[in-house]
């Protein structure tokens, strides 16, 4: 159950992605050859009109292979080289932008079944002992702000308290909270946790005994199409966020994860229910489309990049240029996939050896 749970998460995501490049493709008369789902060897194929579709042994990819992609003049006029570079730009951004909307309609259903998730800054427990129960901070009040710093996620608290703890950590963090109708600061000093690691990249982890309440959000159909789009908004930017502190390296590149770590997550996922399994392929699918719009080589962003250098100086460019550029990418994605999975492989003998 588990070994199709993760190839169903990565199936969709790809087919998803691809599709967006297939369809676009067609719809502008570009002549496909190939469409394939995975990569390496092929386990089984058939032809369809022009095209061939292909199940492929590497289930971690796949591609459309296009009649002129990697031509520099086109032969004949359903061409992908044929076309301008503003169509060429629509084909090239469609799959990013295919997972980055679809991932929507996988929210309406897992809010109709109900999903677990955080009750916006609610606190839902304050652990004895800690620096919010001495403090006077109680289950159920509502965190404003951090030190003036709005928080309108968890994400957000815990990342302004491991901040302001880290600049000056014999001050106390002024947690602003509502507590029924009554606006309260309390001051507190948190806690220095020193055996475990933080998030944060150079920071120690910081904590004041408090956790978020968790609620089932569940919705009949109109409300799920209305509280999806609450949903995805926060979802996406938790995403942006993420990927904020990570270029600007104030989040350790060990947080992130490949394969190895997105199956992992994805049997936890199913243990949780069919609802957690379609918000995460949703999750998954948001995340993919923006990465697959960063403008380095290889990826979707990079080609895009290239066409608009393209559209401005009015030529093609030149062919070993084209090569260099492919093989840097491929080189970079390489070392990227190997760097993520040993992340993974450390994280996972880690968590062993301390249990």
């Amino acid at each position: 159950m588990f070994i199709i749970g993760i190839l169903v998460v990565f199936g969709v995501v790809i087919l998803i992605h691809e599709y967006g490049h297939f369809w676009v493709a067609k719809k502008l008369g570009v002549r496909v050859e190939k469409f394939s789902l995975g990569f390496g060897p092929k386990i089984f194929s058939w032809k369809r009109n022009e095209t061939e579709y292909l199940i492929s042994l590497i289930p971690f990819g796949g591609y459309v292979k296009m009649a002129g992609e990697d031509a520099i003049e086109a032969k004949s006029s359903d061409e992908y080289a044929a076309l301008p570079p503003g169509k060429r730009a629509l084909i090239v951004a469609s799959g990013a932008i295919h997972n980055i909307l679809i991932a929507y309609f996988f929210l309406v259903p897992a809010l109709m079944l109900g999903i677990s998730r955080y009750d916006g800054t609610v606190i839902g427990s304050v652990q004895k002992g800690f620096p919010a129960e001495i403090a006077g901070i109680k289950e159920g009040d509502r965190v404003i702000s951090v030190n003036g710093q709005v928080c309108r996620e968890w994400f957000d608290v815990v990342k302004s308290i491991t901040e302001q703890a880290n600049i000056a950590p014999e001050k106390p963090v002024i947690i602003k909270i509502q507590r029924d109708s009554q606006i309260l600061e309390i001051p507190v000093v948190a806690k220095l946790m020193e055996k475990d690691r933080s998030m944060f990249k150079g920071k120690k982890r910081y904590v004041i005994g408090i956790a978020p309440k968790e609620v089932i959000a569940s919705y009949n159909f109109f409300g799920a199409i209305g509280e999806a789009g609450k949903e995805y908004a926060r979802m996406f930017r938790v995403i942006l966020i993420s990927f904020k502190l990570l270029f600007t390296r104030q989040v350790s590149f060990q947080e992130l994860s490949g394969p190895v770590g997105i199956s992992r997550m994805t049997i936890e996922v199913i243990k949780a229910g069919i609802a957690s399994f379609l918000y995460f392929i949703a999750f998954i699918n948001v995340n993919l489309g923006i990465v697959n719009l960063f403008p380095f080589f290889v990826l979707d962003g990079g080609h895009l990049v290239g066409l608009l250098g393209e559209k401005i100086l009015r030529r093609k460019p030149h062919k070993k240029l084209l090569e260099i550029g492919q093989f840097a990418g491929i080189i970079f994605l390489l070392v990227m996939i190997v760097l993520v999975t040993f992340n993974d492989i450390v994280r996972i003998l880690t968590e062993k050896i301390s249990k």
